[in-house]
């Protein structure tokens, strides 16, 4: 049964909701964009129906939130207000379809109904695809299994996010592999890849390895270094074995990270 998650702060239009559709899909709810942010990671839905306007952070914010991190499912966009700008607004974020309270009971059953059935054939046609291309090869990754089939479906998802991705996997699984097929399939693909190994540089050494440093910044700087971080500008930085750095640098990575 499809997984429908309800996003509004309001608890008499969630219940009105869920009984709405109760027969036809599992109903979640979730009355904050933070709260449907850790449901859609625990529990990913198959839509959302959201509303706009909410205390916090607004349901325009989680749009583009979940579209940066590629993990966005169709959405119909819930709210009282009827301007053209909102609408507009919300469908540039990604939203299927926009609807102003009060809804029709019926009319938005079949909205959510037909969006359902549209992602289970996309889901359908991804699966042929993949069986007829008897697809073994994603960048310079190898499989046959159903295990690989995902790997490689979730890498040319999340190759379109604008977000930064953590890849675990203990050594030799292929991190850097996945780093280069993201890179590959991505927006950033005619930009450098930069790789670098961050548990074979010295501790004393990391940071202006990786942020470069200025002519007389220190004792022995005598002319202006690139940091990885610069070079990869435009690309892709791999920063492999990143839980070696020392927790100061993990610190100023953080911040990097978070500011770029």
């Amino acid at each position: 049964m499809a997984r429908v998650l309800i996003v509004d702060d309001e608890p008499g239009v969630q219940e009105s909701l869920r009984m709405l559709l109760k027969d036809e899909c599992e109903v979640a709810t979730a009355s904050t964009v933070d709260l449907a942010l850790e449901e859609v990671a625990a529990n990913p839905p198959d839509l959302i129906l959201l509303d706009i306007v909410m205390p916090g952070r607004s349901g325009l914010e989680l749009l583009a939130e979940l579209t940066e991190r590629g993990k966005l499912p169709p959405v119909i966009v819930l709210s009282a207000t009827k301007t053209v700008a909102t609408a507009v607004e919300a469908m540039k974020l990604g939203a299927a379809d926009y609807v102003t309270k009060p809804f029709e009971a019926d009319a938005l059953r079949l909205k959510v109904r037909r969006l359902l059935e549209r992602s289970e054939l996309e889901r359908e046609v991804a699966r042929l695809r993949d069986e007829v291309r008897g697809r073994t090869r994603l960048g310079r990754m190898i499989g046959r299994s159903d295990r690989m089939q995902e790997v490689f479906r979730t890498v040319e998802r999340v190759a379109q996010a604008r977000a930064s991705v953590l890849i675990t996997g203990e050594s030799g699984t292929g991190k850097e592999l996945v780093a280069r097929a993201l890179h590959e399939l991505g927006p950033r693909r005619t930009g450098p890849f930069v790789a670098i190994n961050c548990a074979a540089i010295p501790e004393g050494l990391i940071e202006a390895e990786l942020f470069g440093h200025e002519r007389g910044a220190f004792t022995d700087a005598r002319e202006r270094r690139l940091g990885r971080f610069e070079t990869a500008s435009g690309g892709t930085l791999f920063l492999d074995e990143i839980g070696e750095l020392s927790a100061r640098v993990q610190v100023k990575l953080l911040r990097v990270l978070q500011e770029r």
